[in-house]
């Protein structure tokens, strides 16, 4: 069967941000999820996601990574299983492409798990990556020195929680608000 060809414009956005229990795609698992969908139009939010997701090896975690997404049992106690969470995401918006900072690390997670509980989706294959976008608007720049969310959004002047900027934790939800408003600041100075 042949696809039918869209205007990447026409596709939505889904801009993904994941908390881990470590780097090591296979050793450690998701713990948290937040997701924005955005017209690939008008670039406006039309819909929000957000799950917090019980741990089944937390043995394995670095403890170094618990701390950055401020994971404790009583934040996690309405936590859910990650199967079923991941059953809503495929459905928040088929044939979008997938966007984040350093998107390629959350959908490598993502993608292990869906292919993990046999779970289809139709997201595109293209990925795209804010910190891309940041590199290429702020080579010629003197700051910042490092590319971090955090720092970016600091002389972007985005607001981001502040234990995020004082390298103390964060949430999903929090990083991919802040991921989609320099993703707009960026489009909006290339247009």
């Amino acid at each position: 069967m042949i696809k039918k060809e869209i205007n990447f414009r026409d596709r939505k956005l889904v801009f993904i941000d994941l908390e881990t229990t470590g780097l090591d795609i296979f050793k450690h698992e998701i713990v948290e999820i937040g997701i924005l969908v955005v017209d690939g139009r008008t670039l406006k939010i039309t819909n929000r996601y957000h799950a917090r997701i019980k741990p089944k090896h937390l043995k394995t975690a670095d403890p170094e990574s618990l701390k950055i997404s401020g994971y404790s049992e009583k934040k996690w106690e309405k936590a859910r299983d990650i199967k079923e969470v991941l059953e809503e995401v495929v459905t928040l918006a088929s044939d979008a492409m997938v966007a984040g900072w350093k998107v390629d690390f959350d959908w490598y997670m993502l993608d292990k798990y869906l292919k993990k509980y046999n779970i289809k989706h139709t997201f595109d294959y293209h990925l795209i990556d804010v910190i891309s976008m940041a590199y290429k608007y702020f080579y010629r720049k003197e700051k910042p020195k490092e590319l971090s969310l955090g720092n970016v959004c600091k002389i972007l002047g985005i607001p981001i929680h502040e234990k995020h900027s004082e390298g103390l934790g964060h949430n999903a939800m929090d990083d991919i608000i802040a991921t989609y408003e320099v993703f707009k600041r960026l489009m909006e100075d290339e247009i």
